[in-house]
């Protein structure tokens, strides 16, 4: 990542890591702002209870599954969530959420949290788009060419349970 230092617009501590028991709580409400603000482009309803709902059992597991948080100045600021690839390749991982809170977009925050994530599992990774989240996709690009020196396969999904953009790559 490019030095932040003297940049008004980056936070100072922006603190990156696999997350703990005592972050899931916190981490399971910045799911429901996240899904909640993809409703308009991802179709899902809420439950009886009034909540999206998402199942982060296995994340807290760790064995195949991962939750990562970015917090700043000890503020939650976004969450990864990561799985094993599913979409295009047989082996590796998959970016299955990402989510950075609107206050602390295009602070540098996102780019720290997905590169502390994509560094933390190497080897194969699928990162994906839904087609209509083209924000996504303006993060991601640039994001993963500069981890990667530009190497990096980008596809379209058109069949299957999951469609849209799809960069392959590999970290080492």
């Amino acid at each position: 990542m490019p030095s932040t230092a003297n940049n008004p617009d980056v936070p100072d501590a922006i603190t990156c890591r696999r997350a703990l028991p005592e972050d899931y709580p916190a981490l399971g409400r910045m799911l429901e702002l996240y899904q909640y603000e993809l409703s308009d482009i991802w179709d899902q309803d809420l439950s009886p209870q009034g909540e999206y709902g998402y199942d982060l059992t296995e994340h807290a597991r760790g064995e195949r599954f991962f939750a990562h948080v970015a917090l700043v100045a000890g503020r939650y600021a976004g969450f990864a969530l990561v799985g094993p690839a599913v979409v295009t390749q047989a082996e590796g991982q998959w970016m299955e959420q990402f989510f950075v809170m609107k206050k602390y977009r295009r602070t540098g925050v996102g780019t720290a949290l997905a590169q502390h994530t994509l560094r933390g599992h190497p080897g194969p990774w699928e990162v994906g788009q839904i087609p209509d989240n083209l924000a996504a996709s303006a993060f991601w690009r640039p994001v993963i060419g500069g981890l990667t020196s530009g190497q990096f396969e980008e596809v379209q999904v058109t069949e299957g349970w999951w469609q849209g953009r799809v960069q392959r790559f590999s970290v080492a």
